[in-house]
């Protein structure tokens, strides 16, 4: 790569983590505000407010960082337009430097989307469920006040009726509403320990309650001792339910082993969607703005909105046709328009001009 190419490459690259360092730290706020509530109500310090908050921030960055590369490649080329830089790339014939530029900073978003959305993004939702089973934990073993009912996540309320001095839960009661069969465990004593799986609930001389959705009255199991795995609960309660918290090589492996079927594919689909719609926008972005244009005093739509109006299109389609394979249909569209419009540009920037010259 030569110095005109890493110049280019620095200018691109400057302006989309900018707006992606804007962006990143405005959802990151937005996540500290959602969770300051919960995790003050569940009695935990500043920095697991702060942990908390950074873990969830990748899952909404995902959905953001492959426009920003698309909208920092725009910026850089309407720079360099401003500047007249492009056209004097064009009119010196360096434009093999320019496309080894954009080339090269669309395939390192696409990989910096890749590695997100494949590996950090389940990585960080894992360790969050982990770190809310800890925090479960800490409220079921030792936060609970007797007496009053306490809901850890939405559909999981505790309560107690005394604690005694080694930690165990006298009068346990625990209602799930979670999943459609309305779960109500009682007790007469609980403990919290944690093993190699986990932290685990035991409970001791109790029964259990169901209640089915669309049936009338209730089953009950009683039993003598009963162990309940609080990051299985905790899974219940989110719409992942643990799948969202694997890598996607992990998942392949899964899926090919026979443990995960559909589900899972269709998460790695999602997945790998968004490696295709990296490389679709920044096409496209090359496409509207890689050639100079010496129209002046013309009132235009600017070319970052119509990337993020095509951006969200496309995801609302995405969103719509049902998941799995289907998700690369509005991708391969663009990319196939921008193909299409790289190819009309250059033609007219090239073939056409020495055509009119000819004697």
């Amino acid at each position: 790569m030569d110095r005109l190419s890493r110049y280019l490459q620095s200018q691109f690259f400057a302006q989309a983590l900018t707006i992606f360092a804007a962006g990143g730290a405005l959802i990151w706020l937005m996540q500290l505000l959602r969770l300051f509530d919960l995790v003050s109500a569940q009695g935990q310090n500043f920095l697991t407010l702060m942990g908390q908050s950074a873990l969830t921030t990748p899952t909404f960055a995902r959905s953001i960082l492959y426009v920003c590369f698309a909208i920092g490649l725009v910026r850089g080329l309407r720079a360099l337009q401003s500047s007249r830089e492009l056209h004097t790339i064009h009119a010196a014939q360096r434009t093999g430097s320019l496309w080894q530029a954009i080339v090269s900073f669309t395939l390192v978003g696409a990989a910096a989307v890749t590695l997100v959305a494949n590996w950090i993004e389940p990585n960080a939702r894992r360790i969050s469920a982990d770190w809310s089973a800890q925090i479960a934990a800490d409220i079921v073993g030792r936060a609970l006040v007797p007496g009053r009912f306490t809901e850890v996540e939405e559909g999981l309320v505790f309560s107690i009726a005394a604690r005694e001095r080694d930690g165990t839960l006298v009068d346990f009661f625990f209602d799930d509403t979670t999943n459609e069969t309305r779960r109500t465990y009682f007790a007469e004593t609980a403990s919290v320990f944690q093993d190699e799986t986990g932290y685990q609930l035991i409970l001791n001389n109790g029964a259990i309650q169901y209640e089915s959705a669309g049936r009338s009255g209730l089953s009950q199991i009683q039993f003598s001792q009963y162990h309940i795995s609080l990051a299985s609960l905790l899974d219940a309660a989110s719409a992942t339910q643990g799948l969202d918290q694997t890598d996607s090589i992990s998942l392949v492996m899964a899926v090919a082993a026979g443990d995960e079927g559909e589900r899972a594919m269709r998460i790695v689909h999602a997945r790998l969607a968004d490696t295709l719609r990296a490389l679709a926008i920044c096409a496209l972005a090359a496409a509207l703005c890689a050639y100079p244009d010496g129209g002046r005093g013309r009132r235009r739509i600017p070319v970052e909105l119509v990337i993020l109006l095509i951006a969200f299109a496309e995801q609302a389609i995405g969103a719509f046709s049902g998941g799995g394979a289907r998700q690369y249909i509005a991708p391969t569209l663009i990319l196939a328009g921008a193909l299409v419009l790289l190819w009309v540009r250059s033609r007219r920037a090239f073939i056409l001009p020495r055509w009119r010259l000819a004697p």
